[in-house]
């Protein structure tokens, strides 16, 4: 299976510094610009399905990719931004006044600690894992439209390698991640930033 991991335009939060996880933050002029190039860009692959998080901000980017390349959208849960829980619809001076104690011990173990009415992070691979597990071995081309934290949890799930070195790759708004995955063996063939 070759994956094309898309991430959402930008959105307001991205600009804020504000932490949306299931909460949604509408695109900005700038990231519907965004995905309007994206959806150029990958018409020139010969795409089999486009799933994606069944949020608002990555549901709109895929919808338009879907669009330009005529393929039907697959919305699924188990693709959604980890929930913020408390921390939700904050920035990380707000996190860090309202919730002091909570904010450190995330800090410190990020992939295990839930923060309150929300997820961990290994929370956040469980269920990708349990996605990608059930797509892994077919054949053809998916694209992924997704969020950054599960965007490099998925990435280091098909690269083989430790949930922590997930913060060795970055897949800004716009942006999106080529991996072909052939027996067992994930290889990762293009990081390709936002055009704009």
């Amino acid at each position: 299976m070759k994956f094309i991991l898309v991430r959402h335009g930008e959105t307001m939060a991205n600009i804020g510094k504000i932490y949306s996880g299931w909460s949604n933050y509408d695109l900005t002029e700038k990231g519907k610009l965004q995905i309007k190039i994206l959806a150029e860009e990958l018409k020139c692959y010969k795409v089999d399905a486009i799933y994606a998080s069944s949020l608002g901000r990555t549901m709109e980017t895929a919808k338009e990719i879907a669009r330009i390349i005529g393929k039907e959208v697959v919305a699924n849960d188990n693709l959604r931004e980890i929930n913020f829980g408390v921390f939700d619809g904050k920035t990380a001076k707000e996190i860090e006044k309202n919730y002091p104690n909570e904010w450190k011990t995330w800090l410190n173990d990020y992939e295990s600690y839930r923060i309150p009415e929300g997820e961990c992070l290994q929370d956040v691979l469980n269920r990708a894992k349990s996605f990608i597990d059930s797509i892994k071995e077919k054949d053809g081309t998916c694209i992924i439209v997704s969020h950054g934290g599960v965007i490099q949890s998925i990435i280091t799930y098909l690269l083989d390698l430790e949930l922590k070195k997930m913060w060795h790759f970055q897949c800004p708004p716009g942006g999106y991640v080529e991996i072909d995955y052939t027996d067992n063996f994930g290889y990762l063939r293009k990081l390709i930033p936002s055009y704009i």
